[in-house]
């Protein structure tokens, strides 16, 4: 699923605490996290994505 983020400056989370970036699953327009900065929106959407393709496998270096 395609995510995007977008800043809404007064959104706020669950617990009532600011969390101006919204994570927004594009393909049905709908807010599905939000992040106090943009750089953990980010993050969380990539863990998103791991879930959704298998998850995280330990790898052997």
């Amino acid at each position: 699923m395609p995510y995007r983020i977008e800043n809404q400056k007064d959104h706020k989370n669950a617990k009532g605490e600011p969390a101006p970036w919204v994570i927004i699953n594009a393909d049905r327009d709908e807010v599905v996290g939000s992040s106090q900065t943009k750089e953990t929106a980010e993050a969380s959407i990539r863990a998103r994505l791991a879930g959704e393709h298998g998850g995280f496998k330990n790898r052997k270096r």
